[in-house]
């Protein structure tokens, strides 16, 4: 019997275990990683913003950089690798982050291609501030080239191939974000 509730006591361990490490989008122990995430900026669309992206000595992701409106750009963002992601399950999406007191947007992506459409939620920051922002996935809406659509179509939660932070909505000028976490909640 002893033998018996230690196996299912792993067993159930193991399970949260395996959870708490799917919950984990972005950390500085996965930008290590092949999972690790990675810029595009509006030049792939002819804009000239620009943004990098490092790990501080507090073990937090930095993300900084310029948003550009010239050659009709006006976006930098973070991007997770594209894969098989699923959601279902989870209830929304949890960021932990400091910034210069921007908007920023989070925002995933159906397909492995570019195809331009986007769910995507903004968020209010306040400057030098930690925050902890809590974004249901009914609160994403279908975006196309930066443009919301009318369309009420849902996120296909277990069929995500690419998660972004991103920030644009013609903010010109300098950016500095510090990233404890994004997480599944």
């Amino acid at each position: 019997m002893f033998l018996f509730t230690v196996i299912v006591a792993m067993l159930l361990l193991n399970d949260t275990f395996a959870q708490n490490r799917t919950n984990i989008i972005l950390s500085s122990s996965l930008m290590v990683t092949p999972d690790r995430w990675r810029i595009v900026n509006d030049g792939v669309m002819g804009g000239l913003s620009s943004s990098t992206v490092s790990v501080n000595g507090s073990k937090n992701i930095v993300f900084r950089g310029s948003v550009s409106l010239d050659n009709n750009g006006g976006f930098a963002s973070l991007r997770s690798p594209v894969k098989n992601y699923n959601f279902q399950g989870f209830s929304g999406v949890e960021i932990r982050m400091k910034t210069e007191g921007k908007l920023y947007s989070i925002s995933m992506k159906e397909t492995s291609y570019f195809s331009g459409y986007f769910y995507t939620a903004s968020f209010e920051t306040k400057k030098d501030e930690w925050m902890v922002f809590k974004i249901p996935f009914g609160n994403f809406k279908l975006f196309y080239f930066g443009k919301e659509t009318d369309s009420a179509k849902k996120i296909p939660l277990d069929n995500i191939k690419e998660i972004s932070l991103l920030i644009g909505e013609k903010q010109e000028g300098s950016f500095e974000t510090e990233i404890d976490y994004i997480k599944l909640y």
